[in-house]
């Protein structure tokens, strides 16, 4: 029940941000809808991480065999946030130097 109440709660949050920043989304380095991907990508992986762990609670499975694939799991997720977030670091840092540059030609027209 809380999950399902989490979950809305945080689409309703997403629903909202999407609105709000609608208009805005062209004008940014990095499209709203990237952060909600990535998001959605570390729930997959948490998801994952869960459906594991209770496999790991069955007697058909041996647990060493989980083990090793919850290590995979988890080298994959931060391998794939290691990427991600590096990527999106610099398009952000070089939409900062941008919006730098323009708001410095504003200022010295001024």
């Amino acid at each position: 029940m809380m999950a399902r109440v989490g979950r809305h709660l945080i689409s309703e949050a997403i629903i909202s941000l999407e609105s709000d920043a609608m208009a805005q989304s062209k004008k940014r380095g990095m499209p709203l809808e990237v952060y909600k991907q990535l998001w959605e990508l570390h729930a997959g992986f948490e998801q994952v991480r869960r459906a594991l762990r209770s496999l790991g609670e069955q007697a058909t499975f041996r647990p060493r065999e989980i083990d090793r694939l919850g290590a995979w799991l988890e080298e994959a997720r931060a391998a794939t946030a290691s990427y991600l977030t590096g990527a999106m670091e610099d398009a952000e840092t070089n939409e900062a130097g941008r919006l730098f540059k323009n708001r410095l030609a504003r200022e010295r027209k001024e």
